[in-house]
């Protein structure tokens, strides 16, 4: 899971990732890796053995952040989060601001996170995969 997570939330243009359906390991393909071609030519060989992780959809990490201001109880706190949620890296900017008034962003990270494990689930319940967890 830790490991769908990061592909996830990974945001670079770079790394594809696919989840290998008979070992359950999240798979990185980027052009610089040393068996990038054995890599692409066994998951293009075994189609039906590689699921491709979708990118991380920016509109629903912009709502993500929207609904965490509503959890903030400090009112300058959520007036300046609200000012950098107009931004154009709001991610970056909550941060910032957590971590200069509030000490941390852990509640963020852990916000953040329990929004991606559920679209996980919604994903992996979509492609017919059942998940212990």
């Amino acid at each position: 899971m830790e490991q769908l997570v990061f592909a996830f939330l990974d945001e670079s243009a770079d790394n594809i990732y696919y989840l290998d359906l008979d070992t359950g390991e999240v798979r990185l393909v980027h052009r610089e890796l040393e068996d990038l071609r054995d890599l692409t030519d066994e998951i293009e060989f075994d189609r039906d053995r590689f699921l491709y992780i979708p990118r991380p959809d920016a509109k629903k990490g912009k709502e993500d952040l929207r609904e965490y201001i509503d959890t903030i109880d400090d009112a300058k706190v959520q007036t300046l989060l609200e000012l950098a949620w107009e931004g154009p890296f709001a991610l970056s900017g909550f941060k910032k601001i957590l971590k200069d008034k509030l000490g941390s962003c852990d509640d963020l990270e852990r916000f953040l996170e329990r929004r991606t494990m559920i679209r996980i689930k919604q994903w992996l319940s979509a492609n017919c995969i059942e998940i212990d967890a």
